[in-house]
């Protein structure tokens, strides 16, 4: 294994990197300062008639006195970039007044550019990375270089996912269909203060469109390259005077993009989902909100492709076998298995890969008004499960094939209690409950490799129950402090593990391991102090202390009493400094940050050594770690009908402190370890992300013409598996169009996505020494859009 090459950038002047955006922040207010106090009209300019939260209906607009200025006159001085409400810390603000990290993407965002999965999120938000795991219908989340990859199905992901404010902690189920969606929220920096569940990397939370006073109703049908479809619609409105509802689908069809030597095809989607929220008015401070949902996917899984040389099965059988040539297009895959792993799980031998996932749950939400705050209890029941089949060597052979079949359901509640008004004291507190169990079966097929097929089985559970509560309070008009803090107790059982060969026939009468417990009780707390030198000006300064679940390693094993010993939870000392400039005038925002992070015990994918057995993989706990970096997002409007956006990130890291196994030695009958440091080696994230668009409406009379386009560049991947595994960085390149009357009642509109064809991967790994595979990314893909809203 080829180590990455330690940073000859010393860690001291990451340190400095604060006080530089520090004094970057400071520097730009003397002229700002002045331009806005030279400048007030556009505070008096920004009514409530502009604020809105994103992509929603704007409150419509009083007809104008004969006193006012002209309608031109109006529209030439009224803000063109909209004031987004966001409830990132659980009570309604502009994105602009809250003291951290956030991009908010609106619903008619993701639609115009076809965001279909979260992994489609990482292209329109800086210090994102989303990586389907050996590209299964797993994702594993990473946010400012913040991530843990598991292909597993067991383990907490650094990011929280949320649904309309419910977490979502099962991986494989966090790739759920994105419709009717109001909003997507994405904090950087570790969560929990506010929070369901603790989290080192960030949040991601998709806020849905809610019943309207009002009957509305609309339908959108799609179709694009690679016969690819897309319907979805909704129905909303009310029922009687106290009841409200709306049901909302979608459907997903064929875009099979990779095919085999054969001719055959991979890639088609087909998947639907529906959502059904009705809310209740029960009396004037009383409101009931029941959200009931669910999904079913029986989509083609992603199929590998080789990008080097096939040299597994002559090293392991160099009599038998030669070495098979890489593909030449990434377009290639292969798949194929055995008869007996294909007897074992229920399927043919050349059936192709398929990623089963069905999804289903109910939310009941009741909010109490009192004169000095809101109490609100939220209850949740969710149960997924997966039927997965991966080829996981990119060839017809038998070398490496997987099969899962995982069962989860969460339960969770959460009470808490807001306060009210805009006192000078502003707050938040609550209790969180989480109950969670898993039922998984994860088969291998390595006849051709190892000449036999392995399988893991157990069960798991897991609760989570915390306090947690946040205030704000203003010292003066400009000056705010914040301080947060949580305390949480979980405990993680994993139990009834067997690990054993497939001869065939899966009996389950196999030797159990260990049963394994790990539990915690441990603080996370955040605490800022917030200056805002004149209006429309926030600068920051915060600390947050995070945690992320320890767990267990699920892999195949000889040694389950090594194998699963529980790895320890993380925990993140971040530091933060930032500033949010908004000039309605100018029509331009600007946000900018720098950070700082301390990571202590990171969850690392790699092995330890078993005398009896050798190396057996696992995840260990990395004891030092650091990262920095620098962030900005801006947002101009330079003409009217002109927008352009701008988002950047980029961060860097090494290990401090952490010796990984190279190899295992056999000497005296017993296996010794190699290790060596990984002092110095940087950590594994694309350190720049930059995303950006531009946007021109076209005023045609009683119509509207809107063109865009837009753009998204990372840098290289750097492994810790060495050069050969790093992933190349790359360049992706879309349009839109729309065009639509003023009332919005149809709109025809058509969208392309990496325009320019660029070949990329996504990921590239292994699970058999030899069979290097990588993920391709997604080719040139188009589609045309009809809708209609009443």
């Amino acid at each position: 294994m080829n180590l990455s090459q330690p940073s000859t950038l010393p860690r001291f002047r990451t340190r400095l990197w604060l006080a530089s955006v520090s004094t970057l922040c400071l520097s730009v207010h003397p002229l700002w300062a002045e331009t806005a106090t030279a400048k007030k009209a556009p505070v008096r300019a920004q009514t409530t008639s502009h604020a809105r939260t994103a992509d929603s209906r704007s409150v419509p607009h009083a007809p104008a006195a004969k006193t006012q200025p002209s309608a031109a006159a109006s529209a030439a001085s009224a803000p063109r970039l909209e004031e987004i409400t966001v409830t990132a810390q659980r009570r309604r603000q502009t994105a602009q007044s809250l003291a951290s990290s956030i991009s908010v993407i609106g619903g008619n965002t993701l639609v115009e550019r076809n965001v279909n999965t979260v992994f489609d999120l990482q292209y329109l938000t800086p210090s994102l990375q989303v990586t389907p795991q050996f590209g299964s219908g797993q994702p594993a989340f990473a946010i400012r270089g913040v991530g843990f990859n598991d292909y597993a199905s067991n383990n907490a992901p650094t990011v929280g996912v949320y649904l309309d404010e419910v977490a979502n902690p099962v991986p494989f189920a966090s790739n759920g269909m994105m419709f009717d969606i109001s909003r997507v929220e994405v904090l950087r920096g570790p969560q929990g203060t506010l929070y369901g569940r603790n989290t080192t990397g960030g949040a991601i939370n998709y806020i849905l469109n809610h019943p309207t006073d009002q009957f509305h109703a609309g339908l959108t049908g799609q179709y694009g390259r690679f016969d690819a479809g897309k319907v979805d619609g909704y129905i909303s409105g009310p029922i009687g005077r106290y009841l409200k509802y709306r049901l909302s689908g979608q459907t997903q069809q064929g875009g099979a993009w990779q095919y085999n030597g054969s001719g055959a095809h991979l890639g088609n989607v087909d998947r639907g989902a529906a959502r059904l929220i009705v809310e209740g008015q029960a009396t004037e401070n009383l409101k009931v909100t029941f959200n009931l949902h669910g999904s079913r996917d029986r989509s083609d899984a992603n199929g590998m492709h080789l990008y080097s040389p096939l040299t597994a099965l002559n090293i392991l059988h160099p009599t038998q076998y030669g070495v098979f040539p890489a593909d030449t297009d990434r377009r290639i895959t292969h798949w194929g298995t055995s008869s007996q792993f294909a007897s074992e799980i229920g399927i043919s031998p050349n059936t192709k890969p398929f990623s089963h996932i069905d999804t289903g749950g109910m939310s009941l939400r009741i909010d109490q008004d009192f004169s000095f705050a809101t109490l609100t209890d939220l209850a949740s029941y969710d149960v997924a499960s997966r039927q997965e089949y991966d080829n996981y060597d990119a060839s017809s052979a038998a070398i490496a094939d997987v099969y899962y079949q995982s069962r989860a359901n969460v339960f969770s509640n959460e009470l808490r209690l807001t306060s009210r008004g805009s006192s000078r004291l502003t707050w938040v507190g609550g209790i969180y409950y989480s109950n969670q169990y898993l039922s998984d079966l994860y088969r291998s097929g390595f006849m051709q490799s190892y000449g036999y097929d392995r399988a893991v089985r157990y069960s798991q559970s897991v609760n989570t129950i915390s306090g947690f509560g946040q205030a704000t309070y203003k010292l003066t008009d400009k000056l705010s402090i914040t301080g947060g803090v949580r305390i949480e107790h979980e405990i993680r059982r994993l139990y009834g593990f067997q690990s054993y060969m497939l001869t065939g026939v899966d009996t389950g009468s196999h030797p159990y391991g260990p049963d394994q417990s790990y539990s915690y009780t441990k603080p996370s707390g955040k605490f800022s102090v917030e200056y805002k030198p004149f209006t429309r000006d926030l600068l920051y300064v915060s600390y947050s202390h995070g945690i992320k679940s320890g767990g267990f390693t699920t892999y195949n094993t000889n040694s389950p009493n090594v194998s699963t010993k529980p790895f320890k939870a993380e925990t993140l000392d971040a530091w933060e400094i930032g500033n949010k400039l908004d000039l309605p005038k100018e029509n331009l925002r600007l946000n900018v940050s720098g950070f700082y992070y301390d990571y202590h015990n990171q969850q690392i994918q790699s092995a330890v050594v078993n005398p009896a057995t050798g190396l057996v993989g696992s995840i260990v706990n990395a004891p030092r770690s650091h990262l920095a970096g620098l962030e900005f997002e801006a947002d101009w409007s330079p003409l009217p009908g002109l927008t352009l956006t701008q988002s950047g990130g980029w961060t860097i890291g090494q290990f401090d402190k952490f010796n990984s196994v190279l190899r295992a030695d056999r000497i005296n009958g017993s296996y010794v370890g190699v290790y060596a440091s990984r002092k110095g080696n940087s950590l594994p994230f694309p350190k720049l992300t930059l995303n950006g668009s531009a946007t021109y409406k076209w005023d045609l009379g009683n119509y509207t013409l809107t063109t865009g386009m837009n753009y998204s560049l990372r840098s290289t991947y750097r492994s810790l598996f060495g050069t050969l595994y790093n992933v190349a960085g790359y360049t992706l390149w879309g349009a839109t169009m729309s065009f639509s009357p003023k009332s919005k009642h149809w709109t025809i509109a058509a969208f392309g996505n990496n325009i320019f064809n660029k070949q990329y991967d996504v990921e590239r790994n292994y699970f058999v020494n030899g069979d290097t595979v990588a993920l391709s990314g997604m080719p040139a893909t188009w589609g045309v859009q009809a809708s209609v809203n009443y």
